[in-house]
């Protein structure tokens, strides 16, 4: 089992679904056993002693999930549970060093290796792309989503062979600054310019108001700091004319927004104005119950029905999670792990400025973003970074992003990737 199926595999199954996704961790961790076995182990790990923000990250990542089991232990309604989070969260703990093994790997592979790696990249991405555009039209014109191996009817919305369009539409939000990095980047491959209009057809068919309207921000950002010139000026009047055609034309984004705002959608509660609204207040009061280590990542829908009930929400047929992932990790670990999960926020962010310094030492300012006079800068995968860390913490706040597993997959790909980048620069430059 070589380093390029592994990693070709983790590709492919990331957008298959939380099973796929599931068998590519295992898969990843057997290739990781049989690797350390090898002669060439000792290589990696000195590689993996120079990356230092990996390493905080790991620590951080690890010391959150043990703060959480000791949540789950100090609750009596679950401290008998067996912890089933740990698998998922356990991939996103280790995935600063997981994929700074992988990638390493495939650095140390041979020029042709390495172009054939590439060459069934690139074949792959076709091959996800067609097939993963084809069932989200198919979806959102007919109604239908997979329940087990059998087709049933649905509403008309995209989500692949996720459970939940939002899981779909953070995934993707995840991938926005990346590819249009790319696409100015690249304005000419094929390819770049096949995903840039795959991610703008799939989020719009996922039809998450939240995504669609991070992304307008990020969008009117880049515009205003990051183009200069013409560049800018032909943008806005882009921007502006697409924004009046969806404000003053009949369509689906329109549509919901409007509902949104006349609070014309179906509600299961009388009490708030929004359903979201009542997940928030019954999870602000479970936060208050245990405001230190919380109540553990172990508890199932009985416990989380007795909140609602005690809120006088006993009628309300959604009784879901707090749809906001800030809430959600204070009602889970309380403010010591909210300050964990932070902290390793800040790591990224630490490598994303990392990244901004380069390795030329001349003073950096927001005219390295891609798309300005510097778009061959080296460190624009830095501006990728922090608009990505932006556009989800901006989501966030109406979605419990980070604790969807679907969803964490990737975001562990990304956030592995770019800890693994940063510390390559950073060797580079005391070696230069």
């Amino acid at each position: 089992m070589t380093s390029t199926f592994v990693a070709l595999f983790c590709v492919a199954a990331s957008w298959l679904g939380v099973a796929a996704q599931s068998f590519a961790m295992f898969l990843l961790l057997l290739w990781l056993f049989t690797f350390f076995r090898s002669e060439n182990s000792g290589v990696l790990l000195e590689s993996y002693r120079s990356l230092f923000l990996s390493q905080i990250a790991l620590i951080l990542g690890l010391a959150w999930i043990g703060l959480a089991l000791l949540s789950s232990a100090m609750n009596p309604w679950t401290s008998a549970v067996f912890p089933e989070f740990i698998a998922g969260y356990l991939w996103w703990a280790l995935g600063p060093f997981t994929l700074a093994a992988l990638g390493g790997s495939l650095r140390a592979l041979d020029p042709v290796s390495s172009r054939q790696f590439v060459t069934n990249f690139k074949k792959l991405v076709w091959i996800l792309l067609v097939f993963g555009c084809l069932i989200a039209a198919s979806q959102y014109f007919f109604g239908w989503k997979l329940q087990g191996i059998y087709p049933i009817r649905s509403e008309y919305r995209a989500r692949i062979l996720f459970s939940h369009p939002l899981s779909l539409a953070y995934i993707l939000l995840l991938y926005v600054p990346l590819s249009a990095a790319l696409l100015i980047r690249y304005p000419k491959s094929r390819l770049v310019l096949a995903v840039a209009g795959a991610l703008l057809f799939l989020i719009f068919v996922s039809s998450s108001r939240t995504v669609q309207t991070v992304v307008a921000l990020l969008a009117g950002t880049f515009i205003l700091f990051g183009l200069q010139g013409h560049f800018r000026a032909i943008a806005i009047g882009t921007f502006l004319c697409f924004a009046l055609l969806l404000a003053t034309t009949s369509n689906p984004i329109r549509g919901r927004f409007i509902s949104t705002i006349e609070q014309r959608e179906d509600r299961q509660q009388a009490l708030y104005a929004d359903d979201r609204i009542a997940f928030w207040a019954v999870h602000w009061d479970m936060f208050k119950e245990k405001p230190l280590f919380g109540h553990g990542l172990s508890y199932h829908q009985d416990y989380l029905d007795h909140y609602y009930n005690a809120h006088g929400l006993t009628g309300l047929i959604k009784k879901y999670p707090a749809h906001n992932m800030f809430l959600q990790v204070m009602v889970n670990t309380g403010v010591a792990g909210l300050l964990l999960w932070f902290a390793r926020i800040a790591v990224d962010v630490a490598a994303c400025v990392a990244l901004l310094r380069g390795s030329d030492g001349a003073k950096k300012n927001l005219s390295q973003l891609p798309g300005s006079s510097r778009v061959r800068s080296k460190n624009w995968v830095g501006w990728v970074g922090l608009a990505t860390i932006a556009g989800m913490m901006l989501a966030g706040i109406t979605q419990n992003a980070f604790q969807d597993s679907a969803v964490r997959f990737h975001w562990t790909i990304l956030e592995g990737l770019l800890l693994w980048l940063s510390g390559r620069r950073a060797t580079a430059n005391e070696q230069t």
